[in-house]
């Protein structure tokens, strides 16, 4: 199974594979979308958007892998494609998911550091989503030079 950048032709599909998991998707702004199948069915996708051209961030959301498909590293390959080819990355996750992302060379935010090194427009963003998931935290990747001042 080979991970396969989506065309403008695959949108309508990858939604209806996030509404087939239960999971509210959508694209909102300069986004690039990743997805597998397994024959001709869909079984996990990610979406990396920029809200604007002028935003140096990319967020990573809708990082989603089939039921039948979890525990097969397809969201470790999804995850490290995006922090390949996406930096800085920033992602908005349960507290439940800490340890796959930082595995992942990602780093959880304090509040003191999402306010700091969060542009605005995230920053807003999460604390909307906060409102109605209160386990909700911010990651962000961390390349090597990060490491030694984090």
């Amino acid at each position: 199974m080979n991970i396969v950048k989506a065309e403008k032709s695959d949108k309508k599909a990858i939604l209806r594979f996030y509404k087939a998991q239960h999971y509210s998707a959508s694209f909102i702004g300069y986004d690039h979308c990743y997805f597998l199948r397994d024959k001709q069915t869909i079984i996990a996708a990610m979406i990396v958007s920029k809200i604007a051209l002028q935003h140096h961030h990319y967020f990573l959301h809708a990082l989603v892998v089939d039921k039948q498909y979890q525990q097969q590293g397809i969201a470790t390959k999804l995850l490290q494609l995006a922090l390949q080819k996406h930096q800085p990355l920033i992602c908005f996750a349960n507290e439940s998911l800490s340890a796959f992302y930082t595995k992942s060379n990602m780093v959880k935010l304090t509040n003191s550091q999402m306010t700091k090194s969060l542009p605005e427009h995230l920053l807003l963003r999460f604390e909307v989503y906060r409102n109605k998931q209160p386990q909700l935290k911010v990651f962000k990747s961390v390349n090597d030079s990060d490491k030694t001042n984090s």
